[in-house]
């Protein structure tokens, strides 16, 4: 079986390198878990996974993704990516594929205003070229108050968060909870707000090689309002730094 993770998972890589060349990676690299070798394509054919288009001297590489099975074998989920360029640091696959939240790798950085108690964090510390890494951002809204959510009536200020633009550096869309409905006693506008804690995810691909420690500007931007007055628009901003882990050689590279 494939070494445990949490909530009883297991966990397997499949590459089209031979066994002699996976031993020796994982061997160099102190790499635990089972890596599969499916030398000449055959299961990566059989999926549909292969690349045609990527180039020499990697044609032949399959789409890099995730399958998520059941105790049975079923597969309950898939995810994949259109370019081999792109790929999910392991923490993503933990967070966002099997649902085990409480990720953080990376060091938080905290602000508060006008009752809102905003964190940020990456779930990895470190960048490499083709991952993708998540920003977070939680906010904890004070009792009694909420921050307006989209669809928002013209004249008020939804959450936001945004990050300032980074050559090679693609920005996802910001991922956020359903809002909860909302009215205002004498007013016909509709509202959606967010009240307690929040938590915002956005993904980000990092396609830039040597570019050392970035840092990454994070904007978060928000109205705070009772149930009867709301406060000045408001915003914070987190400087967060993520560094360049060495760059790790391909198995079969060379």
């Amino acid at each position: 079986m494939g070494q445990l993770s949490r909530a009883g998972y297991a966990l397997y890589a499949v590459s089209y390198d031979s066994i002699e060349v996976l031993s020796g990676f994982a061997q160099k690299y102190g790499i635990s878990y089972p890596l599969l070798s499916d030398e000449g394509s055959r299961v990566i054919k059989e999926l549909g996974l292969l690349n045609h288009e990527a180039p020499e001297p990697i044609a032949g590489i399959p789409h890099p993704g995730t399958f998520v099975l059941d105790a049975d074998g079923a597969v309950r989920s898939k995810h994949f990516y259109p370019s081999y360029r792109e790929r999910d640091t392991g923490v993503g696959v933990l967070e966002h594929l099997l649902g085990l939240g409480g990720a953080r790798q990376g060091a938080a950085q905290e602000d508060d205003a006008d009752g809102v108690t905003a964190r940020a964090w990456f779930d990895k510390d470190t960048y490499a070229w083709g991952q993708r890494v998540w920003l977070n951002v939680e906010l904890e809204i004070a009792p009694g108050l909420h921050v307006y959510g989209r669809p928002i009536p013209e004249g008020y200020y939804p959450l936001e968060v945004t990050v300032a633009p980074i050559e090679r550096v693609l920005v996802g869309a910001a991922v956020l909870p359903a809002p909860a409905p909302f009215r205002v006693a004498g007013l016909d506008e509709q509202f959606v707000v967010y009240d307690g804690r929040v938590r915002v995810e956005m993904p980000l691909t990092f396609m830039i090689v040597d570019g050392g420690t970035l840092a990454v500007a994070v904007t978060v931007s928000y109205q705070a309002c009772s149930a009867t007055e709301c406060l000045s628009p408001a915003s914070m901003r987190f400087v967060l730094p993520i560094a360049e882990q060495p760059l790790v050689e391909r198995p079969g590279a060379g």
